[in-house]
């Protein structure tokens, strides 16, 4: 397991501790994973309330991180602010108030390292302009921080805002801000500051084609010298064609629900990425460690899935299931695995912005289950449990029936009774389990 613990670390952005004993560093690498979940769980349904938070409980349950797309199809970062229910509720309310929050946000995300969750990855953090003399700030790791700032109905004032973003600047850290019309028309000093900014962000549900393109030609011939030119970030994206259509526009940054959402509006035409398959291929005609290649492996859930089902059939007269990538491997061996992994290169795709965020979801579930193994009702062993997060968003990958899916695999009972059942989407339409649907 300790092979699957490092390669958890590598997709995280994190480099191997110092050698340690195999148990201390699960531990560690579990409660790591636990605290991005439960300090910012992904962003839910709009009419998902978060819990309140607790004098015992300093997770910020009232923050959750949404993914943050770049062209290249990758996540870029996650943006963190409060759920939508709190940011209505700061809506017309005075500065203390904001900037409490705001206090709040920053304390959480620098005292638990959530940065150093995300590797190279960047955390966008939605913050009030009033905010800009907390002194929290200049405890955030610059390489990675963006602050991202929303105006409310207070008066912006240049006089005080320039030189306390000057200042930022000079420190290393960027900043945007983020637009819609409203606020534009509010705030008629905003476009002057947006032209300075490294970001902007326009949730762009609320500007017709023409406001997006004269906005981006007006912001966009900004007079500053020797700066990189701004990068435009599209918010509440809803569908495929949303996001297309952005693409197209030359939007750097994409960020909605289009991502998780259920609906099949873009089923993968294929099952398998061609470039992990190649890369499995020459790993093993170079004789790498079998470890390594379980590794691999175990990175794609559609591929993970492919092997359990493969040598779990009736063909391999197995008397016990296999539950774990390593051990699948470890039976096959080289040179059957090698000719498996080349009929693959008969069904196959370069996975895109979707498949890849959504790999991403399914091994947050799996690690995230497999470090609560033995806690309160989770009695089951660890490997069952990340088999059950890993499988839970097959449906969705390979884009057919999850029931359709299961019946060609040979899984534990409880793990094919726990996905037929669907009980992270169960969860999270039920109010009083909404809290672990959001963390896992």
């Amino acid at each position: 397991m300790s092979s699957l613990l490092d390669f958890f670390r590598r997709l995280l952005g994190r480099s191997r501790p110092s050698p340690a004993p195999a148990q201390t560093q699960q531990g560690k690498a579990s409660a790591q994973f636990q605290v991005l979940n439960q300090l910012a769980p992904l962003k839910a349904e709009p009419s998902a309330p978060a819990p309140a938070p607790t004098p015992t409980n300093r997770s910020a349950s009232f923050i959750c991180r949404e993914p943050v797309l770049n062209r290249q199809e990758q996540i870029a970062g996650y943006f963190f602010h409060l759920h939508g229910h709190l940011q209505s509720r700061l809506q017309g309310k005075n500065e203390p108030l904001h900037k409490a929050y705001d206090d709040a946000l920053l304390r959480n995300l620098i005292d638990l390292h959530v940065h150093r969750l995300l590797g190279h990855r960047k955390a966008f953090i939605h913050l009030s302009p009033a905010s800009l003399n907390n002194p929290l700030l200049e405890r955030l790791p610059v390489k990675n921080s963006v602050l991202m700032l929303s105006p409310n109905l207070n008066a912006l004032d240049l006089d005080q805002l320039q030189p306390q973003l000057a200042t930022l600047r000079q420190a290393g850290m960027a900043h945007g801000w983020v637009l819609d019309k409203n606020l534009l028309a509010l705030h008629p000093a905003l476009r002057e500051l947006a032209m300075q900014a490294d970001y902007v962000q326009l949730d762009t549900a609320k500007f017709d084609g023409l406001e997006i393109e004269a906005l981006c030609e007006t912001l966009g011939n900004s007079p500053a010298q020797n700066r990189a030119p701004l990068q435009w970030i599209a918010q509440e994206l809803h569908s495929f064609d949303e996001f297309n259509l952005c693409f197209k526009g030359g939007f750097d940054f994409f960020m909605g629900d289009f991502v998780t959402s259920r609906e099949n509006w873009h089923p993968p035409k294929s099952e398998i990425n061609r470039l992990l398959t190649i890369k499995l291929l020459n790993l093993l005609r170079s004789d790498e460690d079998l470890s390594v290649i379980a590794q691999q492996i175990t990175a794609d859930p559609v591929l993970a899935f492919k092997l359990l089902r493969y040598l779990n059939s009736p063909a391999f007269g197995l008397s016990q299931p296999v539950l774990t990538i390593d051990k699948a491997v470890m039976v096959l061996g080289r040179e059957r695995c090698y000719r498996w992994v080349s009929l693959l290169l008969f069904d196959i795709q370069q996975s895109g912005y979707r498949e890849r965020v959504l790999i991403e979801h399914a091994l947050t579930r799996a690690f995230y289950l497999e470090s609560l193994a033995g806690q309160g009702l989770l009695q089951g062993p660890k490997e069952e449990l990340f088999i059950l997060g890993l499988f839970s968003m097959l449906d969705l990958l390979i884009g057919h029936p999850l029931e359709t899916i299961l019946q060609e695999t040979h899984l534990p009972a409880p793990v094919h009774r726990a996905l037929l059942a669907r009980i992270f989407h169960v969860c999270s339409q039920r109010p009083a389990q909404r809290g672990i649907a959001a963390r896992i």
